[in-house]
């Protein structure tokens, strides 16, 4: 599941902060690829401040991705304040992964969307805050 790519609709207010989008706002935004999401750069556009939102779920060694980035950061002479990288150390819950699986299947597939809404619902909240903490962050950086 993209939970980054929510987080990024969420900073980029295609999604909303305050309470969980219903079900036809959430399966109307195109990044939504439950079954497989991962790997794959989604820009989602720019945020209030101007700065491009770009969201990459990853499994496995996350770190990987921090260490590569900074690495074309190194060798591209790219300002360190240029790009903020945030792992949002959310994982998918079971209802997402159960969803997952069963939205694979041509027959289980509703029930796999409603498992993995229910999923998302869930940790929604704390996708909603970790986007509220960065650009706190962001907005009292000089």
């Amino acid at each position: 599941m993209p939970l980054a790519a929510l987080a990024g609709a969420i900073h980029t207010g295609r999604l909303p902060a305050g309470r969980v989008p219903g079900k036809s706002q959430l399966w109307g935004q195109l990044f939504l690829n439950i079954r497989d999401g991962e790997g794959n750069v989604v820009s989602l556009g720019s945020d209030e401040q101007g700065d491009k939102i770009y969201a990459l779920s990853v499994k496995g060694e996350r770190g990987m991705v921090h260490r590569l980035v900074e690495s074309f950061q190194s060798i591209y002479n790219i300002p360190e304040d240029e790009l903020n990288l945030v792992d949002s150390g959310v994982r998918d819950n079971l209802y997402l992964l159960a969803g997952r699986l069963l939205c694979g299947s041509r027959f289980l597939a509703p029930l796999g969307y409603s498992l993995a809404a229910a999923g998302i619902k869930k940790i929604y909240g704390r996708l909603a805050e970790l986007v509220h903490d960065v650009k706190t962050v962001r907005s009292n950086l000089p």
